[in-house]
C-alpha cells in the first residue's frame, strides 16, 4: 500500500463509547495544516490491543498514525503541526510519545526507571494532576519506552500480537521493535502537557505480571544493551593487597550493582597469586571486569593513581578491597548526576555503615554519624570548612564517594601538589569541593569494614593524618576554603589542640615512645615545622579578630540600635554586671558617661584586657560554667546586661537562673537577642541556604536561635517577668544577606513581608524578678 504523507489516522481500541466520543471531540478540534486530512479508525471488540492496532494499521494508507487510548484527550491545538514538523525534520525518528523512560529497569517496569522524561495530566492515583518527569532540552529525548496512552508513528512496524495477547507491555514491545529496526523512539519536548489521560487508578491484573516476564525474556538482552548506550560509564576501581576473603566479597558487591553501565578494574598489589587464581572464575563470566597483576608492588598511592589512569568511565568510584557496596549504590548516586543539568554537583556521598571483620554492624562513630535525615545538597566549600574545622572526615573514605573523572585535575590523593600519606581521600575530595556542590544521601550505600589489619589504626598513619590536615588548613584559602577568619581560627585552634594531646599521649606512654622514636622519628621535624607555622598563624589571626569583631562605636542616642537602647534603659549611677563585655565598648559609656560602677565577665582574655581600660573588675570566665558566688554577692546589682550574649551560650536558661540571685529586689535584666524569624532568614531557607556570617542574625558563633515566642518562654522558664519588649527593625534588603524578595512569586513575597516580626532584627527585653 502506498502511504499518503498528507494524512493522519487516529486509531482507537474502544470498549467505552462515552470516553471515546469525548476523545474524538478533542481530535476534531485540532488545527489541521492546509492540504492535510485526518481520519478516525475505531476497533471495537478487539481480543487484544496489539491485534486491534494491527487491524487498524492495515485499514489506512495514512503515513502518520496516532494510537491513543479512549481516555486520552489531546489538548495541544497545534498537535498536528508539531508532530509533522518533527517527523519531517528527523527521518530516523520512528515513534514519539509524551512520557517515557530512557532506561528500563531489569524488571521491565518503565516508570521505575531513574531516567523518566515528559509530562501529562494524569489520574492514575485517583486524582487528576500533573505528572511531570525530567525536562528535555532537545526537540525530542531519545528513549527506550513511551507510555501507550499515545504513540505516534511515521512508519509501520507490526505490533507483536503473537507475544502480547492482552493489554499490557504492548507499548514497550513496540518501542523495542522500532529500536531493533534502527529507528529512534522519543519523548517530545512540551512547554505545557499535550495530553490529559483520565485513566483512573491503574490495575496490575489481567495478566500484567505474565506480560512483564515475557517482555523481559524477549527483549531483556536488548534493553540492557541499550541501557548501556544511554547511561554514562562508571568505573569501579578496586586496589587490592593480600586480602583474599574480603576482596571476593567486595568484588561481588561491585559486580552486582543495579546500574547498567559499569566497568570493574582490579589492580592486584599482592605479594602472592591467591587473588589472581580466584578472579579467573569471574573474568570468564563478566566481560566488564578487568584484572591486572602489578609485576612490582606499587604501594597504596601509586596503585590508586594507576587505577585512575586505567579507568575509561566518565565517573569513578573506588572500592577498597575490605569494604562493600549496597547493590543500588551506583544507580542512586548516578541519579543525581543525571539530573544535574548545569554540572554543579562535583561529589556524591552517603551515610556509610561500619561493619566488623565478620560483616556485623557496628555503632556509628563521630565521622560516620548520619549528617542529615534526608538527601541534602550542600555547597562544597561549606562542607570543606566543616571538615577542616572539625578535623573529621564526614565525607567518607574512597569507597563512599562517586565523582566525575574530568573534575579531578590532580592525581588521586594529591592536594595542591602534595601527595598525602594518610588523608588520600580527603586530598581529592578537597579538590572537588572547591568546584561545586556535594550531595549527601542519607541512606546507607556503603559498608566500611573495621579490622585489625588496617593501616589507619597505626600510630604512623595517625601522625601522617595530622600532618596532612595541617597542610590542608594552611593551604585551604588558596582553594576558597576557610574564607571566614573565624572559621580559619577554629581550624587552626582545633589542629593545635589535637596535636598537643597526641604528643602528650605518646610522651606519657613509654611503649609508644619507643615505637615513635625508632620508626617515625623522621616525621617529628615536619610536625614541629607545621606546629610553629600554625601557632604563628593562629596568634596573628586572634589578634586581628579581637580588633575587628564585637568592637563597635556606639551613639547612645541612636534610635534603631539595640546597644544604645539598652544603655538608655540603664540610667545613671547604677551598679551594673555586664556579661560578655567584649572589648568594653559598652563598658566605656556605662562608666564614663552614665557614671555606673561596672563589673564584667568576658570569655576572651585578649578582649577582657582591653575592657579593663574602663572597669577595675573584669573577670575572664566562661558563662556556661561560671561560678558567680566566687566573685559577687547575692542581690548586688541594679542591672545585669546580656547584650548579644545569650545566643552564644549552650544553655542560656541555666545561665539566667544562676545569675538571677545576684539581681537586687527591684533590679532589671536587660537583654538584646537576634530574631531568627526575620523574613530574610526565612527567604534564605526557602532557597535551601543557611548562610553563616561574621556578624548578624546568623553569626557563625551563634549556638542558640530565638523567635519572639522563644524569648518570652526563656524568661518565663527562668522565673523572670518581662516588663518591656522592644525591637530594632531592618528591611530584608538591608540585612547582611541583602535579600531580594522579588525573586519569589508575588504571593510568596507578600506573605514573607506580612509575617509577624518579618522585619524585626533584634528583640530588646527589660525583665525583673517575679513578685
Amino acid at each position: 500500500m502506498t502511504m499518503n504523507d498528507k494524512k493522519i489516522a487516529f486509531i482507537y481500541c474502544v470498549n467505552n463509547r462515552e470516553l471515546y466520543e469525548e476523545s474524538v471531540r478533542y481530535v476534531r478540534s485540532l488545527y489541521v495544516p492546509e492540504g492535510y486530512k485526518i481520519e478516525i479508525i475505531t476497533i471495537e471488540g478487539a481480543k487484544s490491543i496489539t491485534s486491534g492496532y494491527n487491524e487498524a494499521m492495515k485499514k489506512t494508507d495514512a503515513k502518520y498514525k496516532v494510537y491513543l487510548h479512549q481516555d486520552a484527550f489531546i489538548v495541544n491545538k497545534n498537535f498536528l503541526y508539531d508532530i509533522i514538523a518533527l517527523f519531517e525534520k528527523y527521518p530516523k525518528l520512528g515513534m514519539i510519545g509524551v512520557v517515557g523512560a530512557k532506561t528500563i529497569p531489569r524488571n521491565g517496569i518503565w516508570w521505575e526507571s531513574t531516567q523518566r522524561f515528559g509530562k501529562v495530566y494524569d489520574s492514575h492515583t485517583g486524582e487528576m494532576k500533573l505528572l511531570s518527569f525530567k525536562e528535555t532540552e532537545l526537540e525530542y529525548e531519545p528513549v527506550q519506552a513511551i507510555d501507550g496512552l499515545i504513540m505516534i508513528t511515521q512508519y509501520d512496524i507490526p505490533w507483536r500480537e503473537d507475544l502480547f495477547t492482552g493489554w499490557h507491555f504492548y507499548d514497550l514491545s513496540e518501542c523495542q521493535e522500532f529500536l531493533l529496526a534502527g529507528y529512534d523512539v522519543g519523548v517530545v519536548r512540551q512547554n505545557v502537557p499535550w495530553c490529559v489521560h483520565d485513566c483512573g487508578i491503574a490495575s496490575a491484573e489481567n495478566g500484567f505480571d505474565n506480560d512483564r516476564k515475557k517482555f523481559v525474556d524477549v527483549y531483556g538482552e536488548n534493553v540492557q544493551r541499550l541501557n548501556k548506550t544511554f547511561l554514562p560509564l562508571v568505573s569501579i576501581l578496586i586496589p587490592t593487597y593480600n586480602r583474599l576473603h574480603y576482596f571476593e566479597l567486595a568484588l561481588q558487591s561491585a559486580l552486582n550493582q543495579t546500574y547498567e553501565n559499569i566497568e570493574v578494574i582490579v589492580c592486584d598489589d599482592s605479594m602472592n597469586d591467591e587473588i589472581e587464581r580466584l578472579i579467573s572464575k569471574y573474568t570468564c563470566k563478566y566481560d566488564n571486569l578487568t584484572y591486572i597483576k602489578n609485576p612490582v608492588r606499587l604501594g597504596q598511592f601509586e596503585n590508586d593513581v594507576k587505577l585512575f589512569n586505567l579507568a575509561r568511565g566518565e565517573y569513578i568510584n573506588y572500592l577498597m578491597d575490605d569494604d562493600l557496596f549496597h547493590p543500588q549504590k551506583i544507580e542512586k548516586m548516578m541519579n543525581y548526576y543525571l539530573h544535574d543539568k548545569n554540572n554543579e554537583i562535583k561529589l556524591v556521598t552517603s551515610h556509610r555503615q561500619l561493619i566488623d571483620r565478620n560483616g556485623n554492624f557496628l555503632k556509628d562513630i563521630v565521622s560516620t554519624r548520619r549528617l542529615f535525615e534526608s538527601d541534602t545538597i550542600i555547597d562544597g566549600k561549606m562542607m570543606a570548612d566543616y571538615v577542616l574545622m572539625s578535623l573529621i572526615n564526614y565525607i567518607g573514605e574512597p569507597t563512599t564517594v562517586l565523582f566525575r573523572k574530568s573534575d579531578l585535575d590532580e592525581p588521586f590523593g594529591t592536594f595542591l601538589g602534595r601527595k598525602y600519606l594518610c588523608n588520600v581521600d580527603l586530598a581529592s575530595w578537597f579538590n572537588l569541593l572547591a568546584k561545586g556542590k556535594v550531595v549527601y544521601i542519607s541512606e546507607t550505600l556503603s559498608y566500611f569494614r573495621i579490622h585489625d589489619d588496617q593501616q589507619s589504626q597505626s600510630i604512623e598513619m595517625q601522625l601522617n593524618g595530622i600532618i596532612d590536615f595541617a597542610h590542608s588548613i594552611i593551604e585551604a584559602r588558596k582553594k576558597g576554603f576557610l574564607q571566614s577568619d573565624r572559621n580559619y581560627e577554629l581550624a587552626l585552634k582545633h589542629w593545635l589542640d589535637y596535636i598537643n594531646r597526641f604528643i602528650d599521649e605518646i610522651l606519657n606512654n613509654s611503649e609508644i615512645t619507643e615505637i615513635f622514636n625508632s620508626n617515625i622519628s623522621d616525621r617529628i621535624g615536619e610536625i614541629q615545622k607545621y606546629k610553629l607555622l600554625m601557632e604563628t598563624e593562629y596568634h596573628k589571626l586572634v589578634q586581628q579578630l579581637k580588633r575587628t569583631k564585637y568592637d563597635f562605636n556606639i551613639d547612645i542616642n541612636a534610635e534603631n540600635n539595640s546597644h544604645a537602647m539598652i544603655l538608655r534603659m540603664v540610667g545613671k549611677n547604677k551598679k551594673v554586671l555586664e556579661l560578655g563585655c567584649a572589648t568594653g565598648y559598652m563598658t566605656n559609656i556605662l562608666t564614663n558617661l552614665l557614671g555606673c560602677e561596672v563589673s564584667c565577665v568576658e570569655y576572651d582574655a585578649v578582649a577582657a584586657e582591653k575592657a579593663r581600660r574602663y572597669s577595675n573588675n573584669v573577670i575572664v570566665g566562661d558563662l556556661n560554667n561560671f561560678d558567680f558566688s566566687q566573685h559577687f554577692q547575692k542581690g548586688e546589682f541594679d542591672v545585669i546586661i546580656f547584650a548579644d550574649v545569650l545566643e552564644h551560650l549552650y544553655d542560656p536558661l541555666d545561665v539566667l537562673k544562676r545569675v538571677k540571685p545576684y539581681l537586687s529586689a527591684n533590679g532589671e535584666i536587660l537583654v538584646s537577642i537576634p530574631n531568627i524569624a526575620h523574613c530574610s532568614v526565612i527567604a534564605e531557607l526557602l532557597q535551601g541556604r543557611f548562610p553563616y556570617k561574621e556578624l548578624g542574625l546568623l553569626d557563625n558563633t551563634h549556638i542558640r536561635f530565638f523567635t519572639r515566642s522563644g524569648v518570652i518562654k526563656l524568661f518565663q522558664d527562668a522565673g523572670l517577668t518581662i516588663k518591656e519588649m522592644n525591637r530594632t527593625v531592618c528591611p530584608p534588603e538591608q540585612t547582611e544577606f541583602r535579600t531580594n524578595l522579588n525573586v519569589f512569586p508575588q504571593q510568596v513575597a507578600d506573605y514573607l513581608r506580612s509575617l509577624p516580626h518579618a522585619d524585626t532584627y533584634q528583640f530588646i527585653v527589660r525583665a525583673g524578678l517575679v513578685n
